[in-house]
């Protein structure tokens, strides 16, 4: 016990030592941006880059819960564009917005229940059944529903859509409310639930918490679950500002490989077992300075991506340093 105690003193120590880094460079860039570009150190590029960062702070809320338990979900992008397209199908045809995000929470709360029962009962490793579950989403939604379309336009006229735009107070975006509720309900649930406790137990050694009669399968559904909802939350949030649905985002896109950023940036170890809501805000903090200092610089897309996974590369290895996996925990439930 003494041993173990030890190792996750020297682990959380670590971990805090890979935050000061983040924050120490995150000002810096913060720095270099305000001489480099006139507009950075403005109140209004600040509020740009708090409401462009909402969606990437959802994401990475459910991708945290996932990576904690030692998991993976390589389906996040995949749901939330199914999910947006989902909703938007529903308004289009008529169906009330409340009505439709209900019927829309269903789908996702399935398409997350089946990741988790795949993942939990056929045990099939994490990151093949998301994979896999990314390429039948994916290939559905593309040609059976909008026959090798790309783009799903939304009718903007729809109230439902106004409110997801607009400020649910004067001076706060719909966007940055449901990033701070999303924040909020992430903490709790990890904090204060017996589901959020497993959580952790699961991350730090699977095997052990299977031994001691843990509810591990049930929670490893609920898991999935929670991140595909919080897919969807995120769905809504950018189809919402752009005005359509563009599942060129999950062949195209970087945004997968930023989430994942976001949570190896902001400490939590890709082995799963610690972590949480502040992990989550640092990671993100670096990543949208980087990404709004970038496109004032006008960066083309093409640089920006290839910095991005020098330092998504970068930070997998500093992890694998910092958190180096133990043959005793190295189990089932691995990535």
């Amino acid at each position: 016990m003494t041993d173990l105690a030890a190792s996750i003193t020297t682990g959380r120590r670590k971990n805090s030592l890979l935050e000061v880094v983040v924050v120490a460079v995150t000002l810096l860039l913060i720095l270099i941006f305000s001489v480099l570009t006139d507009g950075f150190a403005t109140l209004g590029n600040l509020r740009v880059v708090i409401s462009n960062s909402a969606s990437l702070v959802i994401l990475s809320c459910g991708m945290a819960v996932v990576i904690i338990s030692r998991g993976l979900d390589l389906s996040l992008i995949a749901q939330m564009v199914a999910g947006a397209a989902t909703f938007s199908i529903l308004i289009g045809a008529g169906v009330p917005g409340l009505a439709a995000l209900l019927l829309a929470i269903l789908a996702m709360v399935l398409v997350g229940g089946v990741n988790g029962w795949l993942i939990a009962y056929v045990e099939i490793s994490p990151m093949l059944a998301t994979l896999a579950s990314a390429m039948l989403i994916t290939g559905l939604f593309r040609f059976a529903i909008l026959r090798g379309e790309f783009l799903l336009l939304l009718p903007k006229t729809n109230p439902a859509l106004i409110f997801l735009a607009g400020d649910i107070v004067p001076g706060v975006p719909v966007p940055v409310a449901l990033m701070i509720a999303t924040l909020f309900a992430s903490w709790l649930f990890l904090r204060y639930t017996a589901a959020g406790r497993t959580i952790y137990a699961m991350g730090d050694n699977f095997q052990a918490a299977r031994l001691t009669g843990l509810p591990v399968r049930t929670t490893t559904v609920l898991v999935y679950v929670f991140a595909a909802v919080t897919a969807l939350v995120a769905g809504l949030v950018i189809s919402a500002a752009s005005g359509a649905v563009d599942f060129r985002t999950v062949t195209n896109g970087s945004l997968l490989f930023e989430v994942i950023l976001v949570v190896v940036l902001g400490g939590i170890p890709l082995r799963g077992g610690r972590g949480g809501i502040r992990n989550i805000i640092v990671g993100v903090t670096l990543i949208a300075v980087l990404r709004n200092g970038m496109t004032l610089l006008d960066f083309t897309t093409q640089t920006q991506d290839m910095l991005k996974g020098l330092v998504l590369i970068v930070a997998i290895v500093v992890d694998k340093y910092l958190n180096p996996r133990e043959i005793e925990t190295d189990t089932v439930g691995d990535l």
